[in-house]
């Protein structure tokens, strides 16, 4: 696909552009900037934003691409997310999740882009929650340690940064299901299934990040912060809520600890996060879980 350069925007370049992230954003960005955005074997089609197709482990390849666009900001959506397959293939989650992040950061830096990197709550252990930025990193999974690396390269690598540590739903662009759609899914299609009772987390939908993440490339915002939501909750009480919502059967939402599940990969029980920092810094607002709920109901046909 060939390049078409507008002048009066800035570019961005979002990795991962067929994620439920880099979809997302890419809408939200087109408005003000002239998007780029990765793809790799999952081709999708978003009007007035460019795919380009790279295998981003191809170190060689991404920089070529990088080069010829010459972003302002890149952010750096693409990782492996899958926390049980990253358990299985640590290798492979080493050479997505931190060996590319390192790659980017370098060459982002060589050309003075500003890197968004976007992390996640599972750094953390999961012992107290509520965690704050400053606090000591210790993930139980492979792929909490490749996303900690990452953070660690791009600190590293990289002098303009900006990382985000989140934990997101919303509408895939693909057909893929996020933790809210695969909950909807199954309430509308009257099917029960369990919601753990255990694992505590402070969701943001990805259209108020999106929203988070433009502000911070309009003001030019640096550091690390978390951004998450303000609603610290179960994943018990996060299916009835979408339940509620969407005025569905809360009867087939099972209680139980996520200690029943066998699971490939340890889960951390408390993955809140502190969002004190980010609500001094950011404008944007920081939708509470029934607002941003809310929000995903009406912006269901998106696509």
């Amino acid at each position: 696909m060939g390049f078409n350069h507008l002048q009066h925007k800035e570019k961005v370049l979002i990795t991962g552009g067929s994620g439920l992230l880099g979809s997302n954003l890419s809408i939200i960005f087109k408005e003000d900037f002239k998007v780029y955005f990765t793809f790799n074997n999952n081709f999708i089609n978003l009007k007035d934003c460019e795919g380009v197709k790279v295998d981003l482990t191809n170190f060689e390849e991404t920089k070529k691409l990088i080069l010829k666009i010459n972003p302002k900001i890149i952010v750096h959506c693409a990782a492996l997310t899958n926390v049980d397959y990253c358990e299985e293939n640590p290798n492979e989650a080493q050479a997505i999740n931190s060996e590319l992040t390192k790659n980017i950061a370098k060459i982002s830096n060589e050309i003075n882009s500003k890197l968004i990197y976007i992390s996640t709550d599972a750094i953390f252990d999961g012992l107290k929650g509520n965690y704050l930025e400053e606090d000591k990193t210790s993930p139980i999974n492979i792929y909490g340690e490749t996303k900690l690396n990452g953070e660690k390269y791009v600190k590293e690598y990289c002098k303009n940064y900006l990382i985000l540590r989140t934990n997101i739903y919303g509408w895939n662009a693909l057909s893929k299901y996020s933790l809210a759609e695969w909950m909807l899914d199954k309430l509308e299609k009257n099917e029960g299934f369990c919601g753990f009772n255990d694992i505590l987390f402070t969701p943001i939908s990805v259209n108020n990040l999106g929203r988070i993440i433009l502000e911070s490339s309009k003001r030019d915002i640096k550091g690390l912060y978390n951004i998450a939501g303000p609603t610290k909750c179960s994943k018990f009480e996060f299916a009835n809520l979408i339940a509620e919502v969407f005025n569905l059967n809360k009867k087939l939402i099972k209680s139980v600890s996520s200690d029943v599940i066998n699971f490939k990969a340890k889960r951390s029980k408390n993955m809140c996060l502190n969002i004190e920092k980010a609500k001094k810094k950011f404008n944007t607002p920081i939708l509470n879980l029934k607002e941003c709920l809310d929000e995903f109901k009406s912006l269901r046909n998106f696509k």
